[in-house]
């Protein structure tokens, strides 16, 4: 369960670009062990399905040597391979949303961990993928005509995943919420995510490429599939560690345009997330919150007679003369 820390709540304000890469590096730096943790359970799994088409299906293309290729094996590991497709399916976008949800968490001041991140976003699973499917759809149409329509349409949908996560909403109903707040503001998203993207590829080729190179020049030609899963291994521990600034940034894009779109403050913002999560008008507050008759003071006693009035009491006693 989500608790507030104390002297960590932001104070919610209009950001600029370097304003939002500033806050998206702090948040990361002080979430780093929470993030890694939330992306690890996705990539370890990849990385486990990827290490099993290297060793089994690869491994046996090149067990061949110019015979005849082994269909039976191939055919016969593909229920495996398509097990882990159907997980990474419905855990890809589970880890997207419960790390959108997580940085939320983090960024209005309550700490939360990944099972409850997890815990919370287990239920919107299909929103998730739906939503997803959808975007994926519409930036691949975006990109059969030319690649400036699926730019355009990645910065319409940049905010879908917080969306989901954060407002409960999915489909095209997330897709058009993500295109209103964006609207207006269509450039400064597009320079924003430019230099996210950047940054986490630069970052993500200094940590792998030296390794990697390094490893296929020793292997590749004595031990290939080591080599190769080695690859993987960095490739995906690289992802671990850059992969959550990414998702920050687009989290404090979606609080910046509702800052600017709908004037919401610190007080206001919190009560409307807590009315999308089910705490919302109607419900009765905790009794902790609504004073005891113990508490209140004891009302006045009215039933006795009032003090007289100045002139219907008794004569003024004049003093002797």
């Amino acid at each position: 369960m989500s608790e507030t820390t104390s002297g960590q709540v932001p104070l919610l304000q209009k950001m600029e670009i370097a304003d939002i890469l500033d806050t998206a590096i702090r948040l990361y730096r002080h979430n780093f062990l929470l993030l890694l943790e939330i992306v690890a359970i996705v990539q370890v799994v990849a990385l486990a399905g990827n290490l099993v088409m290297i060793w089994f299906f690869l491994g046996s293309l090149m067990g061949t040597q110019g015979e005849q290729v082994p269909w039976a094996a191939i055919i016969g590991g593909a229920p495996l391979l398509l097990v882990w497709a159907a997980g990474m399916i419905i855990l890809v976008p589970l880890g997207q949303g419960a790390l959108a949800f997580a940085i939320s968490e983090a960024y209005l001041g309550r700490r939360i961990s990944a099972f409850e991140a997890y815990r919370r976003m287990w239920p919107l699973i299909w929103r998730l993928l739906i939503t997803m499917i959808l975007v994926g759809l519409a930036t691949a149409a975006g990109l059969i005509f030319c690649v400036i329509p699926a730019i355009i349409l990645m910065v319409w949908f940049a905010v879908v995943t917080p969306t989901v996560a954060v407002e409960r909403i999915w489909g095209p109903e997330a897709m058009r919420r993500s295109y209103d707040l964006v609207s207006g503001h269509g450039w400064r998203v597009f320079g924003t995510l430019f230099l996210l993207y950047l940054i986490v590829g630069v970052a993500t080729y200094a940590i792998y490429a030296l390794p990697t190179f390094g490893i296929m020049l020793l292997l590749s030609e004595s031990n290939p599939l080591v080599a190769q899963s080695l690859s993987q291994a960095i490739q995906t521990v690289a992802s671990i560690i850059v992969e959550p600034v990414l998702m920050t940034g687009i989290v404090l894009i979606y609080y910046d345009l509702r800052i600017r779109k709908e004037g919401f403050d610190l007080v206001t913002l919190t009560q409307a997330l807590e009315r999308s999560r089910g705490v919302g008008a109607g419900e009765e507050k905790p009794a902790a919150s609504q004073p005891s008759d113990r508490e209140l003071p004891p009302a006045p006693d009215t039933r006795g007679p009032l003090p007289p009035r100045p002139n219907e009491s008794e004569p003024e006693q004049q003093p002797p003369s």
